[in-house]
């Protein structure tokens, strides 16, 4: 067990208890199956469930030819499971009547709290859980639809599929939506596939779905874990889960839902409007290899190749088609998702030449131009690459039969003899049934859409293939505006609280009157930059108080006249006068930016920086602190990363000293977390190698909205 103390064991508890009951309670059970709370009993008794069943309902009598309770508090004492199908206002009561029976857990399976969005609702779920905690009792929801233990055939819930006997299989589904179980097991079925354990989360007043992953990875029935998610509740525990659900060999994958509920701190800052909390989860993700899709198309075959044990245990995908126009196809797909297909090794070239008639031996290979004959050896031949991680296969319907089964027989046996290798065909038009049985007899999952056949296979090279493991950033690739705002610093002030941290700043002087900014540039020596500062001009550029190449002290004095006066008007309450810099030489700009996710905490972002910033979203994202390989990595990531090596040319810059200044920022990051919400470095230029890196401008905004200088 990974978590430890009373209230991690009573959840450890409270989940057998849901998942694994001897006796259940019925608490509102209805004699009209077309009730939802007319469901469960028949339900449970079709799927020969061996233990107590208590159905409660106050007419008494029988149902189904169980006896029923009249009185909630004739329920043994000890049962383990309560269900409760009451309207929502006697929930609370009915909760307090089985945390006083001594029921483990109860399923709270009607709706009408929180997630109506009224106040009255609001304090109805409140009253629920505060009464749970008082009477020693467990909570699932409210709000949920049940549970299914598909591998001890307990299903407790009113989904249509409750009513159904599924196949056990080895992949646990938790989901903040319970609707979704239907459409996500008819997909798994088509693949041959089933689940060991399904939980609808509900409004999480108590259990969490941390809590039933935590279930899930000791379980041996489960070896894969699909979450259907809105947001994490705790982001620490969630990936400490993540670390041990991957130390033992258990793949997560997520299909996440919108944004995090919080949604991020805004700022004025450029990090937080390039970072976003659904990149935020991403960077997470790929930290923890956790597995991330779109749609739930993509869940069903992601989790399905896991259940497989097949997973990329190399880099490449190969892939092949009926058709030249089928593999550009598949080319550009796989390209644009950023897996494109990789170089074939010259070995492999040379064993599939002889087999290649009309077809040229790339990647992706045309076995349509290759002819009948050589689909086998070439097919076999060109899964056998060194580099090949994954195969997919995209077919056209092929001119006779034989052709037809001799093409699924040959993936078939790509399958057979890689079994370890994702293998996925890619079918638009119907199969025959004599194809369609080759395919399901090895396991191949046959998709009629192409993107979501190549994203599943992107995804799992991007998060589990060797080369793409190691690190812990994502790319992002739009901007998000939050809108709460947090109380920002001055320049200088943002400067003075991160200089400590090891950022590397200009040397300037703060100037309050003409005579000073003269005196100021003097000393640092001319030309100077000249820069109004205040807590409200955050964008300074964009309101032209901005002066580069200040180049005499009658300039100097013009220059500052009209600064100090637009700066004032601007910004009359919180102005600190004008900042007299040393002017640093050309270089590469980057942004350096921290952003504190409401679910994961600090995390850092590089990107394309002055200008560039917000046109291009040229960005990456990883969780703080992090380490100098790590900071190498998010360079790696972006476009703009070239530029840092000599571009057409040009001398390549210092990368050694930006990384050691991410690695810094990374860790003020986590020191400051408590009290700022982001932090913008941009421009950070990047000087020729051995000459350093220096932020040319900084903002700091606090997570209070109280007025708080740096001192």
């Amino acid at each position: 067990m990974s978590s430890s103390g009373p209230r991690a064991a009573s959840a450890r508890r409270a989940v057998a208890a849901l998942l694994r009951p001897r006796s259940v309670a019925l608490v509102g059970a209805s004699s009209n199956v077309e009730k939802f709370s007319g469901q469960p009993l028949p339900n449970l008794l079709a799927a020969g469930f061996t233990g107590a069943v208590y159905p409660v309902n106050p007419r008494g009598g029988e149902m189904h030819g169980v006896p029923v309770l009249s009185n909630a508090a004739d329920i043994p004492h000890g049962t383990d499971l309560g269900v409760i199908m009451v309207p929502a206002a006697a929930a609370v009561d009915v909760v307090a009547i089985l945390g006083d029976r001594g029921v483990t857990t109860a399923i709270v399976a009607v709706g009408g709290f929180a997630e109506l969005g009224t106040e009255a609702g609001r304090e109805l779920q409140g009253r629920l859980g505060e009464t749970a905690r008082r009477h020693g009792i467990r909570i699932v929801g409210p709000n949920t639809n049940g549970v299914y233990n598909a591998t001890e055939g307990i299903p407790l819930g009113y989904n249509y599929v409750h009513s159904l006997r599924l196949r056990p299989g080895a992949i646990g589904l938790i989901s903040h939506s319970g609707a979704m179980l239907g459409g996500f097991l008819s997909l798994l079925e088509q693949f041959g596939q089933g689940i060991s354990a399904f939980v609808s989360c509900g409004n999480e007043i108590d259990l969490t779905m941390d809590d039933y992953c935590d279930y899930l990875v000791d379980d041996n029935a489960t070896h894969v874990l699909a979450l259907i998610m809105d947001a994490v509740s705790d982001g620490a525990r969630f990936r400490r889960l993540a670390e041990r659900a991957r130390a033992v060999g258990k793949p997560i994958v997520v299909l996440k839902l919108g944004n995090s509920s919080a949604g991020t701190q805004a700022t004025q800052a450029h990090s937080s409007r390039l970072a976003g909390s659904s990149a935020a989860y991403e960077a997470v993700f790929h930290a923890e290899g956790i597995v991330s899709v779109p749609t739930l198309e993509t869940l069903a075959l992601a989790v399905t190749l896991l259940a497989q044990r097949r997973r990329p245990r190399r880099a490449g995908v190969v892939a092949t088609s009926s058709s030249g126009a089928g593999s550009i196809m598949v080319a550009d797909v796989l390209t644009e998702l950023g897996t494109p297909p990789v170089a074939l090794a010259p070995a492999t070239v040379e064993a599939m030449t002889p087999h290649a008639g009309f077809a040229q031996v790339i990647n992706p290979f045309d076995n349509g131009a290759a002819g009948l004959a050589n689909t086998e050896p070439s097919l076999l031949a060109l899964a056998d690459d060194p580099r090949a991680g994954s195969f997919v296969s995209y077919l056209h319907p092929m001119p006779t039969e034989t052709w037809r089964t001799t093409l699924a027989s040959a993936i078939a046996d790509v399958a057979r003899r890689h079994l370890d290798m994702p293998v996925v065909a890619i079918s638009p038009a119907s199969m025959t049934d004599d194809e369609a049985r080759i395919y399901r007899e090895a396991g191949v999952p046959v998709l009629g859409s192409t993107l979501d056949a190549l994203t599943v296979i992107a995804a799992l090279h991007r998060r589990l293939a060797p080369a793409a493991h190691a690190d812990v950033v994502v790319e992002t690739d739009q901007t998000r505006t939050t809108t709460a705002e947090g109380h920002s610093l001055s320049e200088i002030d943002s400067k003075q609280l991160l200089r400590p941290f090891g950022i590397r700043f200009p040397a300037e002087t703060l100037a309050i009157t003409a005579d000073e900014a003269t005196t100021a540039a003097a000393s640092l020596g001319l030309p100077v930059v000249l820069k109004a500062t205040g807590a409200n001009l955050t964008h300074k550029t964009e309101h032209a108080l901005v002066k580069v190449g200040v180049g005499t002290a009658h300039e100097v004095r013009t220059v500052f006249g009209r600064l100090d006066e637009v700066g004032r008007a601007l910004d009359p309450d919180g102005y600190r006068g004008v900042l007299v810099c040393e002017q640093i030489p050309a270089g590469v700009d980057l942004v350096l930016g921290v952003t504190v996710d409401p679910d994961f905490g600090p995390m850092v972002l590089v990107g394309a920086g002055g200008i560039l910033a917000e046109l291009i979203a040229d960005t990456a994202l990883a969780a703080a602190p992090i380490t100098p390989d790590q900071a190498e990595a998010l360079l790696r990531r972006l476009k703009v990363d070239r530029l840092l090596d000599g571009y057409r040319g040009s001398e390549p810059a210092d990368r050694d000293a930006v990384i050691d200044q991410i690695v810094a920022l990374s860790h003020a990051a986590v020191e400051l977390s408590d009290s700022v919400s982001a932090i913008d470095l941009n421009p950070v230029r990047v000087l020729a190698k051995g000459r350093g890196a220096v932020a040319l401008d900084a903002l700091v905004i606090n997570s209070s909205t109280e007025s708080s200088q740096a001192t």
